[in-house]
């Protein structure tokens, strides 16, 4: 009897050693929307362990999961008497709706406000702004500023540019660029513009005419003319240039075009602006759009100096008005619509708060040269053809401030064609900075460009063909150097990745086919929340077969890609060369302030720390206090310290009793290594005064 029990005592015990372990609530490989619950069950007889991301879990309690991110629950299971083992791994996502299917894996992203540079940062620049030395009475003035060093290449310092007499039209400087509009003169006056920023001013002077003639040009074709310089002309209708012909219009300017009103090249238009007197197209009311350029013929042609575009964008769904003219993400309207061979080349051109897209091209070429793009709806699609940008900056699309939305607001969309960026600035959009992508075969290649700010990709590279990165800067923005969906070949050399969500990715945010390869050599992905990542969502594996990866500097070291360096420039001094490489300004003291929009925040925003960032990496170590407090008195004061090359740190708040405190402020000072310039101070307190 003995015997028998014991024998069913073992049957009992090696039954339930091989009993699954119990998950309830989640699944292996899904996406959940927002929130999802679980809950591992212990059983009797064994020690059930569970970890979400390497943090320890309860057993037999309900567990609320809330933020977005790619989670990994891993249970563990020891049998007591037997002590046998056994392990599941539930890997799931849970992502946030309001951003669509654009970030499965990665926690919500809104990036950093600019923190504003520190005198030391301008040293040896110099300041360039550009407006209208004449101009009609009844239009707003616009105004472009440049700040370059003494061979004239741009300096990527953030900042206000103020002017006496204009305390509400600030201009503010995305890493060395930026326009603003002053309002409109009603009487004749020379306006004296004096912009300046800590030891920088120039002064520009605007004489506002007396009695504006214009000269009106009603729809219809356009035969070769030269409208001269100083022209003041109207277009009250739809214009063509005809093929053999050449409209010539000279410097000084201003071309005004009624609501809707496009014009066609089909010859060729030559605008010859100057940074001294600049060519102006907008239109009598900015918030009246009128449309655009059509570039659409092979004899197309347009050349574009010193010109200033604003304005343009009227029809919100064009390419549906327009069937037969090509493919875009945005349906918007565009200043500069180029196909078929059309030819466009801009130097020294803005093209500043324009309505719809900068432009777009369908087997067509636009070079262009010094410019500035801001605050469009998208820098534009281009399918097919070839784009040459040098020096110039895409930024704000829409606008730096605008509330996120999934809409495609992109710096560029590429689909096939030869595409070449030299020294661009491209940023601060919805979306991404470049994303080329499609089927359609076409190389992209980007030198030493900076992308910053954007929601997700600094680069999102898919489709097939190679896509190339050398001496690249992505900062600040969703994931840096992304090799997406389809069969790309991404080669990213010697470029810094630095506190973005992720510094290098294989993969992207769908369940869609990934056939293409990764290299990254020589570069830093320096502090981000994972510096580099292989994971994508075809099998949610690590692709480790398609990433060659090495010869980097890593904040942490990943096992999958061993032939790189930990990041630890305090016992190795000389990787601070690798880092100065990079520097947007001279490596002295930085800008420094409290990373967040408002002065008075709801207290609810404590839980994630309070971010404080710097307005550029540094190779110097950078350290401020901190203090937080009551009207009682502080509550902790601490201090931060900035490694080489980090650019953000939150000041922790967890464990603080902040119940029934009224207001919480928290302020910062004392900094090493860098100047306040932005916010030192914030208030913590909800709307009825209370924390």
């Amino acid at each position: 009897m003995c015997g028998l029990t014991a024998l069913l005592c073992a049957l009992l015990l090696a039954s339930s050693g091989r009993a699954a372990i119990t998950i309830e609530g989640v699944t292996d490989k899904k996406v959940y929307a927002d929130r999802v619950s679980f809950v591992v069950r212990a059983e009797a007889g064994f020690e059930t362990t569970a970890e979400l991301n390497g943090k320890p879990v309860a057993t037999d309690i309900s567990m609320k999961v809330e933020e977005p991110e790619y989670y990994e629950l891993n249970v563990h299971k020891l049998s007591r008497v037997a002590r046998t083992q056994e392990s599941r791994l539930v890997r799931f996502i849970v992502r946030a709706s309001d951003r669509g299917n654009s970030e499965w894996g990665l926690p919500r992203w809104t990036p950093y406000p600019t923190i504003a540079s520190a005198a030391a940062e301008f040293t040896g620049a110099r300041l360039m702004v550009v407006t209208p030395a004449q101009y009609p009475p009844g239009l707003e003035i616009p105004v472009i500023a440049r700040i370059e060093d003494a061979s004239g290449r741009r300096v990527g310092v953030n900042g206000r540019l103020t002017a006496p007499g204009f305390p509400n039209q600030p201009l503010s400087l995305l890493r060395g660029v930026g326009s603003v509009f002053l309002p409109a003169a009603r009487e004749p006056n020379t306006i004296s513009y004096t912009a300046g920023i800590h030891a920088l001013a120039v002064t520009r002077r605007i004489a506002i005419e007396k009695a504006t003639k214009w000269r009106i040009i009603r729809a219809g074709d356009v035969s070769a003319t030269d409208w001269g310089e100083n022209a003041r002309i109207r277009i009250t209708g739809d214009l063509t240039i005809p093929a053999g012909a050449t409209l010539t219009i000279g410097s000084g300017s201003v071309i005004v075009i009624d609501p809707g009103i496009a014009l066609a090249v089909e010859g060729r238009i030559v605008v010859n602006g100057t940074t001294e007197r600049p060519v102006v197209f907008t239109c009598q009311d900015r918030k009246v759009p009128w449309g655009g350029l059509v570039f659409e013929k092979s004899t197309s042609r347009g050349d574009f100096t010193g010109t200033i575009f604003t304005g343009s964008g009227a029809d919100p769904v064009w390419f549906d008005h327009n069937p037969g003219h090509g493919s875009s993400h945005r349906h918007d309207e565009c200043l500069l619509y180029l196909a078929n061979g059309a030819n466009v080349t801009l130097t020294d051109c803005w093209l500043i708060e324009n309505h719809g897209q900068a432009g777009h091209g369908e087997k067509a070429f636009l070079t262009m040269t010094r410019c500035l793009v801001q605050k469009c709806v998208t820098g534009g699609q281009y399918n097919g053809g070839a784009l040459t940008l040098t020096d110039c900056a895409l930024i704000e699309f829409p606008a730096a401030t605008a509330p996120y939305t999934d809409g495609d607001n992109d710096g560029l969309y590429l689909t096939g064609g030869t595409n070449l960026f030299t020294d661009c600035l491209i940023g601060w959009s919805l979306d991404d900075g470049i994303d080329a992508g499609g089927s359609s075969a076409g190389a992209v290649t980007v030198r030493r460009c900076w992308f910053e700010a954007s929601y997700h990709e600094a680069t999102a590279w898919s489709g097939t063909r190679m896509r190339t990165a050398i001496d690249c800067v992505a900062l600040n923005c969703g994931q840096g150097f992304e090799c997406g969906y389809e069969a790309p070949d991404v080669n990213t050399v010697h470029c810094l990745s630095t506190a973005n969500l992720v510094g290098a990715r294989f993969g992207d945010n769908y369940d869609w086919t990934y056939k293409g390869f990764l290299t990254v050599r020589n570069s830093l992905l320096l502090f981000n929340h994972r510096d580099l990542w292989g994971r994508a969502w075809d099998n949610w594996t690590v692709h480790v077969s398609q990433m060659d990866v090495r010869d980097n500097y890593l904040t942490v070291l990943d096992n999958d890609f061993l032939d790189n360096q930990l990041w630890y420039p305090q016992a190795d001094p000389r990787q601070l060369d690798a880092l100065a490489f990079f520097l947007p300004t001279p490596a002295d003291p930085v800008g420094l302030g409290l990373a967040v929009r408002e002065d008075t925040l709801d207290p609810a925003a404590l839980a994630q720390g309070i971010p404080v960032r710097l307005s550029t990496f540094t190779i110097n170590p950078v350290a401020v206090d901190y203090t937080i407090a009551t009207a009682q008195g502080p509550l902790t004061i601490g201090i931060l310290h900035f490694a080489p090359g980090e650019t953000v740190k939150q000041i922790p708040c967890a464990g603080l009793d902040l119940q029934n405190l009224n207001p919480v402020e928290v302020t910062l000072s004392s900094p090493v290594n860098a100047e306040l310039t932005g916010r030192r101070r914030i208030t913590f307190q909800d709307s009825r005064g209370n924390l």
